[in-house]
């Protein structure tokens, strides 16, 4: 059977293993992926995915390496690199696709809103980059994976930290206490 119940106020899927219900980001990307199913067309690259992929206007361009420094991130820098470079190219090879951009949309709005909610003021305080790792991880990395991996089974852990330096590269998130 297929179909959807109303679990505490949020969609659950008749037939899933687990009765969780499901969160507003996962709600949303099976929102998209149910607007766009069969329908991967070639549209115009969306305005609100352009933004994401677009350096941050208003933000000095001094690239990732220089933004972790700023952070006391330095040793970040390595896998950073590579994990951003990862997303950039999953980003290009997807860019066709009608459902990606708006999963992207959805989850890179996410990682930013959680990113100026959560974790900068706690980097504003002061906080430890071992507690810093902790919320990141808590916070962004395991709630979008869960929600992703719903949707898309090859987006990782990894996917999803790359999309955090991706937008880090991109001017998009602040990993000192300037803003």
């Amino acid at each position: 059977m297929n179909g959807s119940v109303n679990y505490e106020g949020r969609s659950q899927h008749i037939g899933d293993n687990n009765f969780t219900p499901l969160s507003s980001l996962e709600t949303a990307i099976e929102q998209v992926k149910k607007s766009w199913e069969g329908d991967d067309q070639l549209i115009d690259i969306l305005e609100d995915l352009a933004d994401f992929i677009n350096v941050h206007p208003e933000r000095e361009v001094i690239g990732l390496e220089v933004k972790l420094e700023k952070g006391n991130r330095s040793d970040l820098y390595k896998r950073a690199k590579e994990l951003k470079s990862k997303f950039s190219r999953r980003v290009a090879k997807n860019q066709m696709s009608a459902t990606e951009q708006q999963v992207y949309i959805q989850v890179l709005s996410f990682i930013s809103t959680t990113w100026f909610q959560c974790i900068h003021p706690k980097i504003i305080a002061g906080i430890s980059s071992e507690d810093l790792d902790q919320i990141v991880n808590d916070e962004l990395i395991k709630p979008v994976h869960q929600a992703v991996v719903r949707f898309d089974s090859t987006v990782t852990s990894e996917t999803v930290t790359g999309m955090i330096y991706y937008l880090t590269g991109n001017c998009h998130l602040v990993w000192d206490s300037e803003c």
